[in-house]
This record gives structure tokens, C-alpha cells and sequence, in this order.
């Protein structure tokens, strides 16, 4: 068994090492500035130019550093485009070395171009600012032969990929380095924690979660053997077409259609309270949970109604495989009635595969939870994950993926876990897939 943690927990460590470069990458591809981001939540007006500013929030964050440890480029290629810290400017970097001069050029040609922009700002040379900007439109053909670096450079018309190493000063590492002393960094969206702003909205997530997740699987079961006893009964039938129904339905006009129908008086069916969250100061997040205890109610039902249609199907029919086994006939000719068949032999065994499927549900339970903190106005990990995005607020989405990735392969290990428990049969060890 323990050989065995230590190895699923092996497996699990690069598992979340290659999800956290991806969407470090994905934050990369994105075009949203972080520095104006971060200057518009510290009050700075982002219509007055103010280039120093701009310049130390960029170091702050890093972005003058590489992006990784090492980086793949043409051999022509400055090794650090990220040192430019006017966007503009990085984007005609790149144009000029796409050309074919040498790195040392290109940026010795950005130096002095950014110093002839100046020159006409001080001077309000409005015509030749025009037609430096021009140069930063995509669909122009960009000419700066005239700068005296590249007057006479050599253009470079063979190009191969060069490795460039930049060591553990890079953007990756730094901020890896935030995540493994439990930071997560601070949100530029209001300058809290991260770490505390997705704990706050765990909370609340998790409370109904959990809920949801111990009453779907208690119904499940009892619905699932009811429709095993009499497979072609008349009320097996019709429950087994409502399971249909329910299991066909998305989770967002299922919650859509519940708020509509069952929290206004349009209807006649006002039974449940409006949606969104009551908030009471000066009281810890439990305890706003437990004032809003009504209004968890329609959210728990809508993800369990969708849960429950899946896992009863499951069981159903893992329950029937198993009445069709030899021992189940080898009970029947003890003298064993149906119901006492499955309550002391098939019941437990087939809730043996039943294990794995309740890890890929849980795991999948917060994916709907997106929709439905959404539709709800419920304050938890969904809705701040989508909020997060809308802001450009990386350090909380790093936070959120990585804790729901953990979530999702501790689940798969207590499942196997308890698959080892339930059916002897299987072993551990650290050969196991």
C-alpha cells in the first residue's frame, strides 16, 4: 500500500508540473496586458502616457525576464526579446530578426529608434510621429535601413533553431517559486492574496459540492436497484425514461429553467428563494454559508438531478450484470428470494465498478459547478475562476487549475484505494495502471 502512494504521489508531481506550464504558456498566447491590468486596480489613468511607471510595474512582475529556462529560436534571434518593454517595439523586434538581421542589431536599431521617437515627442513633431507609427501597423512593410545599425548589417539568409539557456532567472521559475512557498502571488484584481481569495471561494463551493455529491450517490443506489428488481416493470420503465430526460438536458438550461420556474411568482411556483447570496458583515465565510442555507438548495438539487441520472444508469446495470452471474443462480437454488439476492451478494458487488465511476464524477461535479455558481450568483471557485479570466488575473487562475487538478488525482488514488478495500481481489503495488 505504501509503495504504492509513493508512487501514484511520483506520478502526480510531474502531472502537475506539465499542467502548470501549459497554462503558463496559455496566459502567454493571450493579448492581455498584466501591467495595464495592475495600473488600472492601483488607480493610474491608462489614457495619460506614463512610460516610467509602465516600465517599473513591468520589472515588478518579471516580464523583462524570459519566459522559461531555455528557449527555441531562430540563431539569429536576440535571446531575450522580453528585455523591450514597450510591446510596439517587441513586435518590431521581432519583424526586423524575421528579416534576417542579426540580434545584436536588432537591438541596437530598437535603441535608437526608441530615442529618434522621443526626439519628435519632445519636439511635438506630429508629422514624423505619424509616420513612425505607421511602422507598427501589421500591414505595412517595414523599412529601417536608415538606422545607422542596420545601414550596412549583413541580413543572415540560412537560419537554423539555436537552444538559448536562460537558467532559473526566468517568468516560470520565479513564479513556481511563488506557488511553493504557498503564496500563489498577489491578485492584480484587488491586491489580495491568491491563495486566500480561492480558499474563500473553495469554501462555499465545496459546501455544496459535498452535499450534492453524498445525496446524489445515496439516491442512486436506491433508484438503481429498484430498477433492477423489475427491469420491465411499468414504474421501471417510466423512472427510466425521466432518467433519460434528466441525463439529456444540459446543466445550464436545467438551472436556467429552475430559477425561472421555481424562484418567481410568474409561474406559481415561487417555492424556493431568489438567487444570489445574502451577505452579512462581519461574519466568517461558514457562517455566511449557514445564513444561505435555503439558497443552496436549488443549486444542490440542479447538479444532483443531473448526477443522479448517470450514476443510477451505472448502477442499474452493473446490478443486473452481476444477478446474472453463476453465484446469484447458485443463491436462487439455496431457496434465496430476488430481494434478499441482491441485498446480501450482488448489492456490494456491483458497487465495486461503481468506485471509479463516483473519482470521474466528483472530478467532474466542479465542471458543472462553473455553470451553476454562475446562474446562481453563487460566490465560489466558478465564478471566480470566470472572473479571474475576465480580469486577466493569472496568479488566481494558476491557483484554481492547480488546486482542482490536485482534487481531481487525490480522487483517482482514494479511489483505487477503496477499490483494494472492497474487492480483495485486487492489489496494490506499484506496478498497478
Amino acid at each position: 500500500m505504501l509503495r504504492y502512494l509513493l508512487n501514484r504521489i511520483l506520478i502526480a508531481v510531474p502531472t502537475l508540473v506539465i499542467i502548470s506550464v501549459v497554462i503558463f504558456y496559455m496566459s502567454k498566447i493571450i493579448p492581455q496586458d498584466p501591467v495595464l491590468a495592475l495600473l488600472n486596480y492601483r488607480g493610474v489613468d491608462n489614457a495619460i502616457k506614463n512610460d516610467a511607471q509602465y516600465e517599473r510595474i513591468y520589472k515588478e512582475l518579471n516580464l523583462n525576464k524570459p519566459s522559461f529556462y531555455f528557449s527555441v529560436l531562430p540563431n539569429n534571434y536576440p535571446k531575450n526579446l522580453n528585455k523591450i518593454v514597450d510591446s510596439n517595439l517587441r513586435g518590431l523586434a521581432k519583424t526586423l530578426a524575421n528579416q534576417g538581421f542579426d540580434g545584436r542589431d536588432v537591438l541596437n536599431a530598437i535603441d535608437e529608434f526608441d530615442k529618434l521617437k522621443q526626439k519628435f515627442e519632445e519636439e511635438k513633431n506630429t508629422q514624423q510621429l505619424i509616420e513612425i507609427n505607421k511602422l507598427f501597423l501589421k500591414d505595412e512593410i517595414i523599412d529601417l535601413t536608415f538606422l545607422p545599425s542596420l545601414r550596412n548589417a549583413k541580413r543572415i539568409k540560412f537560419y537554423y533553431p539555436k537552444i538559448f539557456w536562460h537558467g532559473g532567472e526566468n517568468q516560470y521559475h520565479l513564479w513556481l517559486s511563488n506557488i511553493l512557498d504557498g503564496s500563489f502571488g498577489i491578485s492584480i484584481a484587488d491586491g489580495k492574496k491568491a491563495l486566500d481569495k480561492v480558499k474563500k471561494a473553495m469554501t462555499w463551493t465545496l459546501s455544496f459540492t459535498l452535499l450534492e455529491f453524498f445525496l446524489s450517490l445515496f439516491l442512486s443506489v436506491l433508484i438503481g436497484v429498484f430498477l433492477a428488481y423489475n427491469p420491465n416493470g411499468k414504474s421501471q420503465i417510466i423512472v427510466n425514461q425521466i432518467l433519460y430526460l434528466l441525463y439529456s438536458i444540459p446543466i445550464f438550461w436545467m438551472a436556467t429553467m429552475l430559477v425561472v420556474y421555481f424562484t418567481t411568482d410568474d409561474y406559481g411556483l415561487n417555492i424556493f428563494p431568489s438567487v444570489g447570496i445574502d451577505i452579512y458583515p462581519g461574519k466568517s465565510t461558514i457562517e455566511q454559508i449557514a445564513l444561505n442555507y435555503k439558497k443552496l438548495i436549488l443549486p444542490i438539487l440542479c447538479i444532483a438531478l443531473h448526477s443522479l441520472a448517470y450514476i443510477t444508469r451505472f448502477v442499474r446495470r452493473s446490478l443486473m450484470d452481476e444477478m446474472q452471474k453463476d453465484y446469484a443462480s447458485l443463491a436462487y437454488s439455496k431457496g434465496l428470494t430476488k430481494k434478499e439476492v441482491i441485498r446480501k451478494h450482488a448489492l456490494k458487488n456491483s458497487l465495486i465498478p461503481l468506485i471509479t465511476t463516483l473519482a470521474k464524477s466528483f472530478a467532474a461535479a466542479f465542471g458543472g459547478v462553473l455553470v451553476i455558481e454562475i446562474v446562481f450568483n453563487i460566490p465560489g471557485v466558478g465564478r471566480l475562476l470566470v472572473n479571474s479570466i475576465d480580469y486577466g488575473d493569472w496568479n488566481v487562475i494558476f491557483c484554481i487549475t492547480l488546486i482542482l487538478s490536485f482534487i481531481t488525482i487525490i480522487s483517482f488514488i482514494i479511489a483505487d484505494i477503496l477499490y483494494s478495500i472492497v474487492s480483495p481481489k485486487v492489489q496494490l503495488n506499484s506496478n498497478m495502471k
